[in-house]
């Protein structure tokens, strides 16, 4: 194998996102809602996040009071019934940044088209760039904020 060859090979292993498996167990109505966990195929934890009801969202996050009103948002028809609420994402902080979020995001979405949902929401710091970088690049929304918290919502 010539210089090039070899260094071609090597780009190629370090930009390979590694393979995971995405696991959930859990209801989305249990006290913090369904657990979506991601390990490497070692079996590694890499991360985790909840998906929960969005009846249940105001129990596990404070803000959701504040930022969500049925009423106040009728031009976008998110509700109770056909929305959920995500919370809690993490990913080791030596792993971020490899696309592991995106996975775990990709299987959120096929969970809830296949259980109904038409839109998922969640509650972001406004601090918090990483995240909402995230969340923006995924094509998630912002329907409302306040001093500290942002509400986004994506359609399914």
């Amino acid at each position: 194998m010539n210089l090039n060859e070899q260094l071609n090979r090597i780009k190629n292993i370090m930009y390979e996102t590694p393979q995971v498996d995405v696991k959930s167990h859990g209801e989305f109505d249990d006290d913090f809602g369904k657990i979506l966990e991601i390990q490497t195929s070692d079996s590694l934890p890499v991360g985790k996040m909840y998906v929960t009801t969005m009846e249940n969202a105001k129990n596990v996050d404070p803000d959701f009071i504040k930022l969500f009103d049925e009423k106040r948002f009728q031009t976008i028809p998110l509700n109770y019934q056909n929305s959920l609420f995500m919370h809690s994402l993490n990913i080791d902080k030596n792993l971020q940044r490899k696309g592991f979020g995106s996975q775990l995001l990709d299987r959120c979405h096929e969970i809830a088209k296949q259980n109904g949902f038409n839109y998922l929401t969640f509650i972001a710091d406004k601090d918090n760039s990483v995240a909402k970088n995230l969340y923006k690049k995924r094509g998630y929304n912002l329907l409302n904020s306040d001093k500290g918290s942002e509400f986004y919502f994506v359609e399914l």
